[in-house]
């Protein structure tokens, strides 16, 4: 996490209501990552609901946000994932276009079926991002330019609670423009 800190503005704090009642304090990073040009991918790349997402820049390369979380926690030594349950329950490393959606390591797998389970069974909206270093397995949900947050992310963040999960490894990346 140390290279992805280093880029935010600072390290704020969002206090989320959960439908359940009751408060959770997380953590949020404010992030302006580099434009990629072009901004989009050429329509046809991919199916329309990738195309309209914006691109970022990391190291010269053009990728989506959360591909970009992903790229910025392995320059630290963590094994990140891109969890797109959007198009199927896919896991991705590198820009759908660009390479096959892998599978989890065991760890992070399990971490991804105990709290879908928590969350009753249903996987769409997952936390963007899964990644685990040593012992430590984190979430974080991104928020891109024109991304606004909604009541699903904090039944997710309640059922990650229920599941075990501690608040400290749940996160949010702003990037400006996103909620």
């Amino acid at each position: 996490m140390e290279s992805l800190v280093s880029l935010a503005s600072s390290i704020e704090v969002r206090t989320v209501a959960l439908p359940g009642g009751g408060e959770a304090a997380i953590r949020s990073l404010p992030i302006r990552f580099s434009r990629a040009t072009p901004d989009r991918l050429k329509p046809g790349t991919l199916a329309a609901t990738y195309v309209s997402k914006p691109l970022v820049s990391v190291d010269g390369d053009a990728m989506f946000g959360e591909l970009a979380i992903v790229r910025w926690l392995e320059k630290d030594g963590w094994q990140a994932f891109w969890v797109d349950t959007f198009h199927r329950q896919q896991f991705w490393r590198v820009m759908p276009h660009r390479g096959r959606p892998v599978l989890l390591p065991e760890v992070l797998r399990s971490r991804y079926d105990t709290v879908v389970a928590a969350n009753g069974g249903w996987p769409r909206g997952f936390f963007d991002v899964i990644a685990a270093r040593g012992d430590q397995v984190i979430h974080l949900e991104y928020k891109g330019a024109g991304d606004r947050s909604n009541r699903n992310e904090a039944g997710w963040i309640e059922a990650a609670l229920r599941a075990g999960v501690s608040e400290h490894d749940l996160w949010f990346v702003l990037h400006p423009g996103g909620d």
